[in-house]
């Protein structure tokens, strides 16, 4: 991992879990408000998963080389106080609610994260071999990541989040697009053509305390209207009063929709 980027925006190095195996995919998965890299990790590590009883999602990936970075401190509007966040937000019952606080947060954040996966693209060769996705404000930041890439990639997952600025892309329409990215400033221009055979899971807890329910539905049918092949799950009973994957299920079908990937990119 080249430091310089993570450096040059004021980020920490990414915690890495390397593949047992050949490496031949990469997932970059963001974490929640007020987590991290290496805590997400942790959790994901120790979490259940379909198999033996000591399997873990990443033994069950043994092909898999784990990216997860970490956002940085900033000034949380809510809380008053410096939180670890990609962005900050004022509500999350209600993203649409001063929405401007996010612009910031979300521009660095796309901009250094881009930079990540263009490195993750490098060392494998193919776009289609690096996989996207983010659990709570990670799944956010993932999206608008997502539409303001400049490639395709082997797939997409999020978990317990939201679409961020929801009503600039609730058509298809290129034009929404080019608006998000005009929102961020990041002078990049998404190629919707590309995203189409792009498999996507989005999951959520129906009790999830944290972030709605309608939320995540929401982001579903945004990226059905654009285009993307959604694979849609509900959860209930989740740890973390409904906010995180679903033991053993949730996770099971991370793996699973993961292994799809796999099969897909060696496929094209």
């Amino acid at each position: 991992m080249n430091n310089n980027i993570c450096h040059a925006h004021g980020y920490s190095s990414p915690h890495i879990i390397q593949p047992s195996g050949r490496h031949t995919h990469t997932i970059v998965f963001l974490h929640g408000r007020g987590s991290s890299g290496l805590e997400l990790a942790d959790e994901l590590g120790s979490s259940k998963v379909s198999g033996p009883p000591d399997a873990s999602v990443f033994s069950q990936l043994p092909h898999v080389k784990w990216v997860f970075p970490s956002a940085k401190p900033r000034f949380s509007t809510v809380f008053q106080e410096e939180v670890t966040e990609w962005f900050d937000i004022y509500s999350l019952s209600d993203p649409s609610e001063k929405s401007e606080l996010q612009i910031e947060g979300l521009r660095e954040a796309v901009i250094f994260l881009g930079g990540l996966l263009d490195e993750e693209i490098a060392i494998l060769g193919n776009s289609d071999q690096v996989i996207l996705g983010g659990i709570s404000q990670g799944e956010a930041t993932a999206l608008a990541l997502l539409f303001t890439r400049r490639y395709s990639l082997g797939g997409f997952v999020g978990f317990s989040g939201w679409m961020p600025f929801a009503c600039h892309i609730q058509n298809e329409s290129s034009t929404d697009l080019e608006c998000f990215n005009a929102l961020l400033h990041t002078g990049w221009k998404a190629d919707r053509r590309m995203s189409y055979d792009m498999p996507v899971l989005i999951g959520h807890g129906r009790d999830d305390a944290y972030v709605d329910f309608k939320l995540g539905s929401q982001a579903r049918d945004i990226l059905r209207n654009l285009g993307y092949k959604v694979e849609w799950r509900e959860y209930e009973g989740a740890e973390q009063e409904g906010h995180w994957f679903k033991e053993p299920e949730g996770l099971g079908d991370l793996v699973q929709f993961v292994q799809q990937c796999q099969i897909s990119s060696d496929m094209r």
